[in-house]
């Protein structure tokens, strides 16, 4: 079967998307980290190696870029499960996982609530989320890897703390809080003789 050349030029022009989008996102991730969530675009796009057409195309705006990078978030989050031989004992290092990505960017989440867009898409993830953990968590609680009285709310309840409370903290003492946060919080929640098990 022959393959014509405007089909293979479709394949490669995907692939150069795709990897511009991905790029695009990494950059996002790392310039947002260093700067601050209200840093030009301009930025990203340098970081990214690719030109300000590219970046609008991908993400028209902000509100666009900030979004798409917290779906990343879950995607990498479904993979994790999808691939962990005992998703139960994944979710320890998944919470940790999610306090360490909060924290590296607070404000976002607050910053796409601000619109009622950006909520319903927040919404939509967080639902997203709560699917994918609810059964490890579950079986976490059930192993005795979680105390008895933990529920997916009090992970949920604990991320918003760690990323709400850092808003307030001056970014050279925001990884001194976070390690401290992540100490006091994964306390409350996992049973610590079970981590070793």
């Amino acid at each position: 079967m022959s393959v014509s050349c405007g089909t293979l030029l479709d394949v490669t022009q995907r692939q150069d998307a795709q990897r511009n989008r991905e790029l695009l996102l990494a950059a996002g991730e790392q310039v947002f980290r260093e700067h601050g969530l209200h840093v030009p675009l301009q930025l990203i796009a340098e970081r990214a190696g690719v030109g300000r057409g590219t970046l609008y195309r991908h993400f028209p705006d902000r509100d666009h870029l900030a979004l798409a990078m917290i779906e990343r978030r879950v995607d990498l989050i479904e993979q994790r499960l999808a691939s962990a031989p005992d998703p139960a004992r994944s979710v320890e290092e998944i919470f940790f996982w999610i306090a360490d990505t909060l924290s590296a960017i607070p404000g976002l989440h607050p910053y796409l609530a601000s619109t009622e867009a950006g909520r319903t898409a927040l919404e939509r993830l967080n639902q997203q989320l709560r699917g994918l953990l609810a059964g490890p968590v579950e079986a976490a609680r059930a192993r005795g890897l979680l105390r008895p009285e933990v529920t997916l709310d009090d992970f949920v309840c604990s991320w918003a703390m760690i990323e709400g409370g850092l808003l307030a903290i001056a970014p050279q003492d925001r990884a001194r809080m976070v390690a401290r946060a992540k100490a006091l919080l994964g306390s409350a929640l996992f049973v610590p003789s079970a981590r070793s098990r």
